[in-house]
């Protein structure tokens, strides 16, 4: 159980920590001034590496069922 609560939400956080960055990038472009002392490269390459990690975690998690582990089978 608790190595499906950490893959299931650890995609999650890393997914919307890469949506943040990614839009706190867009809006430092569109006021044209950094967003406390991150300039907008910075806010993109950390919404592209966060999206990438949280993949693989994803595609490895397709089930629920994928990280339990099965019952002990009576004979």
């Amino acid at each position: 159980m608790k190595k499906h609560l950490l893959k299931c939400w650890l995609w999650k956080a890393l997914w919307a920590l890469s949506v943040i960055a990614f839009v706190l990038a867009w809006v430092s472009v569109i006021r044209r001034a950094p967003i406390g002392q991150f300039d907008p490269l910075f806010l993109f390459w950390n919404a592209l590496i966060l999206g990438v990690l949280a993949v693989p975690i994803k595609l490895d998690c397709q089930t629920c069922e994928t990280c339990t582990v099965p019952a002990p089978r009576q004979m």
